[in-house]
């Protein structure tokens, strides 16, 4: 009897250990909350939108990658870290899920099938994670470095950005297999697919620093468009409210807006030092910079930034909460 004891206390302690939960300070409320990481130090912040103000939890791990899977709960991701973790946003519960590997630096969800893409830089690769199950279903090798993704959902494929082999590779959702990959500009980052043509910014050469939007066919991998904006286009913000595609540029502190149509491109809006991340709602466009500490609020409809936040430490990733998507 003693032995079963010790044998059931032993299979508690792993099962217990596994989870590895802790909690964090979490406001009461998401309602009109920007959930931003700190790439400076390993925290989280919780931004009131209309007060202004914002709420700071630290952490063990810095935050490279976040996102959000349903109102309360978001996963959560370190380059550091050899796993994911779940955050739970109503009582601030932290989980360590299952092990990817050091190395993961985006995360992209797509909710009809739970499945939450991971692209690993260090090993190369592309996982799908299995959000209701807790599960990697699937490892996918690509190039080089790969980053930034985009999900074609018409034809169940996934385009990938490898920074470091300046390529996309072309993933088949249903077999898990790369189907095709084509050269791109150097030292890319950011992607954004209008439904036709995949999007890519980038940092261009050494020495000769990129100031275009490069457009291509993902069927063929053909480059069928530039788009000339600022200093080191990285990242893309869009969807289906309107007829513009945002822009920002790192090296030139600016965002811009793009026709997705005709391609026209809007005078440069100015904004806080290293924009590095950019999202939206329906009325408005957010810009995290990580060199000048703030959040900038832009008017979709004027095009003109309604607000500005100070915050601290390198904001760096965003995520909406509730009452404001």
């Amino acid at each position: 009897m003693k032995r079963i004891g010790i044998i059931s206390f032993i299979i508690c302690f792993i099962l217990l250990a596994g989870c590895s939960k802790e909690e964090i300070p979490v406001p009461p409320s998401m309602n009109n909350m920007l959930i931003v990481s700190n790439l400076k130090k390993p925290e989280i912040s919780f931004v009131d939108l209309q007060k202004g103000k914002s709420e700071v939890s630290k952490l063990n791990f810095r935050i490279t990658a976040m996102e959000k899977i349903n109102q309360d709960t978001i996963i959560l991701a370190g380059d550091l870290e050899d796993s994911l973790y779940r955050l739970q946003l109503k009582d601030g519960e932290l989980t360590k899920l299952k092990n990817t590997g050091k190395g993961v630096n985006d995360l992209l969800y797509r909710p009809k099938d739970h499945l939450l893409f991971f692209s690993n830089g260090k090993k190369n690769k592309v996982g799908f994670y299995d959000v209701e199950k807790d599960t990697v279903i699937a490892e996918v090798s690509t190039d080089k470095f790969p980053t930034s993704m985009a999900v074609n959902d018409k034809k169940n494929l996934l385009y990938v950005v490898n920074v470091k082999a300046a390529s996309l590779s072309v993933i088949d959702i249903g077999s898990k297999k790369v189907i095709s990959h084509f050269p791109i500009v150097t030292r890319p980052n950011g992607i954004f697919f209008d439904g036709n043509y995949v999007w890519i910014g980038g940092h261009g050469p050494y020495g000769s620093l990129n100031e275009n939007i490069y457009i291509y066919d993902p069927d063929t991998g053909k480059e069928v468009d530039r788009v000339k904006v600022g200093v080191m286009p990285v990242d893309f913000y869009g969807d289906d409210s309107s007829a513009y595609v945002y822009a920002i540029c790192h090296g030139s502190s600016s965002v811009y807006r793009i026709n997705i149509k005709n391609r026209s491109v809007s005078e440069p809006l100015e904004v806080g030092a290293n924009p590095y991340d950019i999202i939206g709602d329906k009325q408005r466009i957010y810009v995290s910079s990580l060199d000048g500490d703030s959040l900038a609020i832009i008017d979709r409809t004027t095009f003109t930034i309604n607000r500005e936040i100070r915050l601290k430490n390198g904001p760096h990733m965003m995520i909406l909460g509730e009452g404001n998507e």
